[in-house]
């Protein structure tokens, strides 16, 4: 799977949003299409922005031959968060097994 070319439109049913790609060092807002720069030293790193406030960052190791993968959630309580990370923790999974 490429995800620089073909990246995720949803991320546990959320719609990704905005996609930062620090390779190329641009942003892209999904919805509009518009692009805007990114002003940071160029990394092999993408972003995912998902509608909900999720927040899925995927860059190899520098030292394996390994994906990392670290995400975030937002979340009403403590509670709340902690159901949208084991709901996305789960649908990760899926997307590394079809890697």
């Amino acid at each position: 799977v490429d995800y620089r070319a073909d990246p995720p439109r949803e991320i546990a049913g959320s719609p990704v949003v905005k996609i930062n790609d620090f390779k190329l060092l641009e942003s892209t807002d999904v919805r509009t299409g518009a692009k805007t720069p990114i002003e940071e030293e160029a990394s092999n790193v993408l972003q995912w922005f998902a509608a909900d406030g999720t927040v899925v960052s995927v860059r190899p190791s520098g030292t394996e031959p390994k994906i990392k993968i670290y995400f975030g959630v937002k979340g009403s309580s403590f509670a709340d968060a902690d159901e949208k990370s084991q709901k996305i923790g789960e649908a990760l999974k899926k997307m590394i097994e079809q890697i």
